[in-house]
């Protein structure tokens, strides 16, 4: 399939699909405008940039006041009560205007060419809903990490994605938002929804998503529900499972009996997550 035809310089941006980049702040005042530097850096711009702030309670919120006077109203920005950064993603989607969308957490960073590249894809493609990249640490770590394949027998299991990805606001609405009852693991959840609901993806293989490694993340400290968030998956996610592991899950979550499918997907995971913290290991025998 041939690619889209060059437009020409200004002119041609304006045509094409807006694009609305949501980003939830908890306490982020050390990183944010930095974050929000790497969207206004876009070869491609957003038309909007809309930060949630999920009820900091440090500087994020004067940070945002200063953000907004100095760009302008390509910032919009909206307050909430703490209630965890997936119901501050669906507050973001649900404000946003543009026909793509894009989740960015408040202490990553986009590479320049990450809204151009993915939208490209999109733009050219009418059927295809999600375009994900791979991730590039910086800070603790400076690994790379390639992305996995957008299936469902994959994902049912292990997240194969980044949370971060440009994709047609359709596909939130269509899918239902993000649960909040896996808030941290909600990008996991959405992207197995994506698939059981057939969204197409493609995966556009160059480290576009900068993020940050440091202890005291918010996954860091959500690891010891690994298994209760995953099993909480699973039953909000019933078609891709059958019965006996759904059965697994609702156990485990009521009274903590032992379940292989969870334990095996947890020994995985927490092997890449701590390769740059081996003294910080768990046993996950």
């Amino acid at each position: 399939m041939a690619g889209p035809l060059p437009l020409p310089e200004n002119q041609g941006l304006a045509c094409l699909p807006a694009i609305s980049v949501i980003i939830p702040c908890y306490n982020s005042a050390d990183t944010l405008a930095e974050t929000v530097a790497s969207v206004l850096a876009q070869s491609r711009p957003a038309s909007e940039i809309i930060l949630v702030d999920d009820g900091s309670q440090d500087g994020t919120a004067a940070l945002i006041a200063t953000l907004q006077e100095r760009h302008g109203e390509r910032l919009r920005t909206v307050q909430q009560a703490n209630a965890g950064v997936a119901a501050a993603r669906n507050l973001g989607m649900a404000m946003a205007q543009g026909t793509y969308v894009l989740p960015l957490d408040a202490d990553d960073s986009l590479h320049p060419a990450m809204l151009a590249e993915c939208g490209a894809m999109l733009d050219a493609d009418a059927g295809l809903d999600l375009v994900y990249t791979d991730r590039q640490d910086f800070g603790d770590s400076a690994r790379c990490w390639a992305s996995g394949r957008f299936e469902l027998a994959r994902l049912k299991y292990f997240n194969q994605l980044a949370y971060c990805g440009l994709y047609r606001r359709s596909l939130w609405q269509a899918v239902g938002g993000y649960r909040v009852n896996v808030s941290g693991f909600d990008d996991w959840d959405f992207w197995l929804a994506a698939a059981l609901y057939g969204a197409r993806a493609q995966h556009l293989p160059a480290p576009y998503l900068l993020h940050r490694r440091r202890r005291q993340s918010q996954l860091w400290g959500i690891l010891p529900r690994y298994e209760a968030l995953h099993a909480q998956i699973m039953l909000n996610n019933p078609a891709a499972y059958g019965e006996a592991e759904l059965a697994a899950a609702g156990r485990y979550l009521a009274d903590g009996s032992p379940a292989a499918v969870l334990s095996a997907a947890r020994r995985v995971f927490l092997h890449h997550y701590y390769a740059d913290y081996p003294e910080d290991s768990p046993c996950v025998s």
